[in-house]
């Protein structure tokens, strides 16, 4: 009896948040800016690879500049890239609920502060994930084995909540939203700071995640996967414990 009772209570569960999913996308297609957002990444992988195709071959004909020992640099500002995009939707998805207050009434809700937050990371996480692998597999610009593929596909879909939450709590509203997601974007920069050979710019970038994403693609050491997680998971648990505070206000 009780182990009935406790599968129709997971499958209560199951099919809570398969409702609150299919709802988080019909949110996001009510708006374009989110909606062109959601699926700017596979455009994006497509003018790289159209570049890495045709533009390349043609820059080492003409000039001799040979792109191809930077592509592990290329790379990991593509997925940091895409990773943003993506952690823009959640956060203005977030900021429309705050606006419209559905989050005061998620909260106490069955599903709570701590289901909403996951929830409304799920989706842009799932597919930041994907994107990392089609990416790889696409692009083709550095070889990696599997558990490096499966590192970098988390490490995005972590940083994709890290911009959804910086996003949340710098903007007022969607207007300032758009604005403030720009200079976040600004963040795919650190992951070429080793190529300007400027020391002070290097260790300023360490807390930073797409510099460690770039070490991983390029280095590939373990000292650098760690470094990685950790500065990825210092970010995200401090904006998680933020948004728990704001909530609390």
């Amino acid at each position: 009896m009780n182990q009935k009772l406790y599968l129709t209570n997971k499958s209560s569960q199951v099919m809570k948040q398969i409702t609150y999913f299919q709802n988080d996308l019909k949110q996001v297609f009510r708006d374009t800016i989110t909606g062109i957002l959601l699926f700017a990444p596979v455009l994006l992988i497509v003018f790289f690879k159209l570049i890495t195709v045709f533009l390349v071959p043609i820059l080492l004909q003409k000039t001799g500049f040979d792109l191809t020992p930077y592509y592990g640099y290329v790379f990991s500002v593509i997925l940091a890239l895409s990773a943003g995009m993506l952690g823009i939707v959640s956060g203005f998805q977030m900021i429309d609920d705050r606006d419209g207050h559905i989050t005061e009434l998620m909260s106490v809700t069955p599903l709570g502060r701590s289901g909403y937050l996951i929830n409304r990371m799920l989706l842009t996480g799932l597919l930041s994930f994907c994107y990392v692998v089609l990416a790889y597999i696409v692009l083709g610009l550095v070889e990696m084995g599997l558990f490096r593929i499966l590192f970098l596909a988390s490490m995005m879909s972590i940083y994709t909540g890290i911009i959804g939450l910086l996003l949340y709590f710098g903007a007022d509203d969607k207007v300032k939203g758009l604005t403030y997601a720009k200079a976040l974007n600004i963040f795919m920069l650190f992951a070429l700071v080793d190529l300007t050979g400027m020391k002070w710019l290097t260790v300023l970038s360490w807390i930073f995640p797409p510099y460690w994403i770039s070490k991983v693609i390029v280095n590939n050491s373990v000292r650098d996967y760690l470094l990685c997680l950790s500065v990825h998971l210092i970010w995200l648990i401090a904006l998680i414990y933020g948004y728990f505070r704001s909530s609390k206000n």
